[in-house]
């Protein structure tokens, strides 16, 4: 065996630095693909020569928050609004009192929080919303908020803690808006149905299998027989479908009961008879009308915490969903689409969504998208043409809603692996950016997700934290994660509205004592 001296072995391991420093320069940091599936992938020049490694942001105010969070769940619901002094208690009966609170101190209590911003820092495109909070909360009134987004809310994810918030702060229980058909629905509570239901979301490719355009505020409908087009087609037979709400199990003390149902429904081709037991009693109604939107409204002595609605028919109307309310208060909905862009609301008939908000009374609709693009964007110029479409989409709701505030959540930090670590999508900001833009452009708040979980490489310290803060697909909240960022989301929002119940407040005493 020939021995290698010395010089031969430092020749050696000079040429093989050479040759990786050289594929550290040449591989682009996406890897090269081959032939065959066969991909490579090298550690970049940095990587390789500085040992450089991504720094994930320091998240220690948001652990402390989640520790605060913990504290608050040990308190009943009226005794933490009597503790945080928004309520007064008179003979058991919570009376809301408008009173200055120092905005000031908020902000600068508040330093890790990040704010709604607005073109110009106008807040007063939410003082719709606002005038509606106080109706419900002195006038005994009620009114409605939309949650739009992807699977971010899915399961009620977000929207659940923003209900309990609003609805402890303001008045009103219930868990609101519910799709007749369960069918991909990842459930807000326990909903079962007869077999024989079709579901058609506006979000889905299923959609495209309905006749029309009639997704109403849901941005689905659901139907107990294929889809009929007029009275003509109705067979001999009657069907029979049934749907069972129960809530006793859902997260929160607020949505455990319920006064009302609602049914909203489209035209009515043959008479639908409607049972419903209550206790040892079986009570019948009709579904009827022929107009784009119809609305069955049944209220009860007492609340509730189950029902069974049983539709007899021989053709099935369009239900475009059942809202389990209170008589007054806030109500929020929950309406997740999974993998959806939210570029889907101009294929909703404007009409109908327009005339079920008005119904409805919405004041507010939170538009939460941004995440799905992520991984299919290929530069900013395709991030800032997801910009432009989602300006337009934007314009179609305030179009339809033109007395309800907007307010658009922009992506998490999400994500993607390179190498042996996990760093922010490089196009994200790009994409927030031109969310941003377009939410200034239509002249609503935008709320900067990305920005408030600690902005770069944020979500794997959200991963990495104990106990977790979001999931393994470094996407995702945990139920813990999204309570956290929830509550960052309410305390901004309810810093605008303390702002806007100042200058109420300052006007009053003016007109009083001019």
């Amino acid at each position: 065996m020939t021995e290698r001296g010395p010089g031969f072995i430092l020749v050696f391991m000079l040429m093989v630095t050479a040759v990786l420093i050289g594929l550290s320069l040449v591989v682009p940091d996406k890897g090269m693909q081959f032939a065959l599936d066969f991909e490579l992938k090298y550690p970049s020049f940095d990587r390789l020569v500085n040992n450089q490694n991504p720094e994930y942001a320091d998240i220690t105010s948001t652990i402390a928050l989640s520790d605060s969070l913990n504290e608050v769940d040990q308190i009943s619901d009226q005794e933490l609004e009597i503790a945080l002094g928004m309520v007064d208690t008179i003979d058991s009966v919570v009376v809301i009192r408008r009173k200055h609170v120092n905005v000031d101190s908020m902000r600068a209590a508040e330093k890790y929080l990040q704010h709604i911003e607005f073109k110009g820092g106008d807040a007063s495109s939410l003082y719709a919303f606002f005038e509606a909070l106080d109706d419900v909360a002195y006038k005994k009134g009620k009114t409605h908020v939309f949650h739009y987004g992807d699977s971010q809310i899915e399961g009620d994810r977000m929207t659940s803690y923003i209900r309990d918030r609003l609805q402890k702060r303001f008045g009103g229980y219930a868990i609101g808006m519910i799709p007749a058909s369960n069918i991909n629905q990842v459930k807000l509570l326990n909903h079962e149905n007869s077999e024989g239901w079709y579901r058609y979301p506006a979000f889905f490719k299923e959609g495209a299998e309905g006749e029309n355009s009639n997704y109403g505020a849901m941005a689905s409908y659901s139907t107990y027989t294929p889809y009929p087009t007029d009275s003509s087609l109705a067979k001999d037979s009657v069907y029979a479908a049934w749907v069972r709400y129960d809530t006793k199990k859902t997260i929160y003390n607020n949505t455990k009961k319920f006064k009302q149902v609602k049914i909203f429904h489209g035209p009515v081709y043959d008479a639908v008879r409607l049972t419903f037991p209550i206790y040892d009693t079986t009570f019948t109604d009709y579904l009827k009308g022929q107009k784009i939107l119809n609305t069955v409204s049944l209220d009860f002595d007492e609340p509730i915490d189950e029902v069974e609605l049983k539709f007899e028919s021989k053709i099935s109307p369009q239900i475009y969903g059942v809202s389990l309310e209170s008589p007054t208060g806030v109500q929020v909905n929950n309406v997740a689409m999974r993998g959806s862009s939210g570029t889907i609301f101009h294929k909703i008939d404007p009409a109908l969504f327009a005339a079920m908000h008005d119904e409805l009374n919405t004041s507010l609709i939170i538009l939460q998208y941004g995440g799905n693009v992520m991984p299919y964007m290929k530069d900013s110029a395709q991030a800032a043409q997801y910009g432009s479409r989602f300006y337009n989409q934007i314009r179609l709701v305030q179009k339809a809603c033109p007395n309800a505030s907007v307010i658009l959540i922009g992506p998490s930090d999400m994500s993607t692996k390179t190498e042996d670590f996990f760093e922010t999508y490089p196009l994200l900001e790009p994409v927030r950016d031109a969310l941003k833009k377009a939410a200034f452009k239509s002249g609503i708040g935008y709320w900067d997700m990305y920005a408030a979980m600690g902005g770069k490489n944020s979500m794997p310290s959200w991963v990495e934290a104990s106990p977790a803060l979001a999931g393994p697909d470094y996407t995702h909240f945990t139920p813990r994660g999204a309570r956290i960022i929830s509550e960052f989301f309410y305390k901004a929002l309810i810093i605008e509205y303390e702002t806007y119940n100042n200058s109420k407040l300052a006007n009053d005493d003016s007109s009083q004592h001019p």
